[in-house]
């Protein structure tokens, strides 16, 4: 049986609440520099773009880069900004909206969340926080993990893709936002 909440508000953190890309990629030119590398950071980074720029990277060495690139997240803070759905995300939390219930369900790794939340002062506005730390499809495995109707949740996410998947998961297309 669901939860009795009557609609549970589903947010995305990068790109969503918070515009981190700025603070991500200097983070990477951080890890870059202190391993020696000379690679330019000029648009959004992730492992698998970093794969491609260093073909021939070992694993061992991605988590060495993942690994600085994380440390030095926290100092690149200053270099990110409210992102397009604060705006929906204080007027719930002011309680000027209809939802029982708040998620923040992030691709990130916990730690960076809690890190970026907190440093734009947004940590206590989630009744759950699920950090599915790039473990597949995080719609899918929210609604499979979690007793709640996707039919009910509104989500706002920054990817297309993403809404795709919301949507497979189980929430009302017209409950899908795309923000950014």
């Amino acid at each position: 049986m669901y939860e009795s909440y009557n609609k549970i508000a589903v947010f995305d953190l990068d790109g969503t609440i918070v515009e981190t890309d700025d603070a991500v990629n200097a983070s990477y030119a951080c890890a870059f520099e202190r391993v020696g590398l000379g690679i330019k950071v000029a648009s959004r980074l992730m492992m698998g773009v970093v794969r491609q720029h260093l073909p021939r990277i070992s694993n061992a060495e991605l988590a060495v880069l993942a690994h600085l690139k994380d440390e030095s997240y926290a100092k690149q803070l200053c270099r990110s900004a409210l992102g397009p759905a604060a705006t929906a995300l204080r007027k719930i939390v002011n309680g000027t909206s209809p939802f029982g219930k708040l998620v923040l369900l992030t691709d990130s790794k916990e730690r960076r969340a809690m890190e970026t939340l907190r440093f734009h002062g947004l940590l206590g506005f989630f009744d759950e926080i699920v950090c599915d730390g790039g473990q597949g499809d995080k719609y899918q495995n929210y609604f499979k993990g979690h007793d709640s109707d996707p039919a009910a949740c509104v989500v706002w996410e920054n990817e297309s893709e993403k809404i795709k998947s919301a949507i497979a998961a189980g929430v009302k297309a017209g409950n899908a936002r795309k923000v950014g």
